[in-house]
């Protein structure tokens, strides 16, 4: 089913904010086997009731949001609406209806007009991964993509992260697709961080504010990176306290104590290096959690041959763990590899620590 989308604004621009919602729409509408063949974004008022009647035209069901209130205005002229109502029928064309297209809309009220209006729906289950590129993912999951009950496997690769999407139709056995879907989980459980829409930086940030955890951050190579993917994520004052840009060598010395002679045998990237940036920023705030980088992002590097050589410090009191890598392409892409890395080993370290002091609990 082909979908269209009328976005009206106000004033003499779409907002950010309705933006975001034909955007969400839209990408929970394909997982669902539903399609947006046209988003269309005015703010005339005079516009809107030809750019409906070439939805009506082109699209099998019309999502309208934004400013509704102009929407129903114009509309009304031509047919009689039931303000009251979030979907309803325009001549043959289903209609929904909403001023914020949020995910309570989309899965309450969006989406059962949609399959009503369909013999056959879909539902797709999400596994998003990183450190695997697309082809080893597929070598992976071969056993499973050559099902024979026409559920369907995607990939959205932007590494490192990579999507891998399963499409199911509802009248697929539930207890075939229960089947398939635990033997993927069981065979991406080690690179997988998120089931649903959230991104990596919202997990982590999720994360650590549900366990009531802070964490201290000393970014080199990824230049603050980290720190202003977290701070993104509403509500993170309350576990993110610090964020240390030591780029210089000077810097990680006299900010973070790293000493003289670690630098000048061993070099600023190296796995002594980050254990020191990591250990040092334990000693010196009151942070349950702490991650450090330091890497060679390009055109040049401190060693010969060495760029996309980095290094990923994560860790607690007790214990840190200090990560190798090769990033691969420009200096953008070394740099933004390296950030979700980082989070990535973040969320896995906090995720275990959770776990084991809680079997720890039980077993007391």
């Amino acid at each position: 089913m082909n979908v269209g989308i009328l976005n009206i604004g106000v004033g003499e621009c779409i907002s950010d904010a309705i933006q975001t919602d034909t955007n969400r729409v839209s990408d929970k509408l394909c997982k669902h086997g539903y399609f947006v063949t046209f988003c269309i974004e005015i703010t005339e008022s005079d516009r809107i009731s030809e750019t409906f009647s070439f939805l009506q035209k082109n699209c099998d069901a019309i999502v309208i949001c934004g400013d509704i209130e102009k929407f129903y205005t114009v509309i009304s002229e031509r047919f009689a609406v039931n303000r009251s109502l979030a979907t309803f029928m325009l001549e043959e064309t289903p209609c929904a209806v909403s001023a914020v297209c949020d995910d309570s809309f989309t899965n309450n009220m969006l989406l059962p007009m949609l399959n009503s209006q369909c013999k056959t729906f879909y539902s797709t289950a999400v596994f998003r991964t990183i450190g695997k590129s697309e082809e080893q993912l597929r070598i992976s999951l071969k056993e499973y993509i050559k099902n024979r009950n026409k559920i369907v496997f995607k990939f959205d690769s932007c590494p490192p992260e990579c999507v891998v999407s399963v499409r199911y139709s509802h009248k697929t056995q539930k207890s075939t697709v229960a089947e398939l879907l635990a033997g993927v989980r069981s065979v991406l459980k080690d690179c997988t961080y998120s089931y649903d829409e959230n991104r990596l930086p919202e997990t982590v940030a999720e994360l650590l504010m549900k366990t009531n955890k802070t964490l201290g951050l000393a970014e080199s190579f990824t230049g603050g990176n980290i720190a202003a993917s977290l701070v993104a994520v509403p509500g993170i004052s309350r576990s993110l306290k610090e964020g240390i840009v030591c780029y210089a060598n000077e810097t990680k010395q006299n900010r973070l104590r790293v000493s003289s002679s670690i630098l000048d045998n061993y070099g600023a990237v190296s796995v002594e290096t980050a254990y020191e940036m990591a250990a040092n920023l334990l000693m010196d705030g009151h942070h349950d959690y702490v991650v450090a980088t330091t890497g060679n992002a390009g055109p040049t590097s401190e060693k010969p041959d060495e760029v996309g050589v980095c290094y990923i410090a994560v860790g607690d009191k007790r214990n840190i763990d200090i990560f190798p890598y090769r990033f691969r392409g420009d200096r953008q892409s070394v740099i933004h590899s390296g950030t979700l890395t980082a989070l990535y080993h973040l969320y896995k370290f906090v995720s275990d620590t959770v776990l084991n002091e809680s079997q720890t609990k039980e077993n007391v």
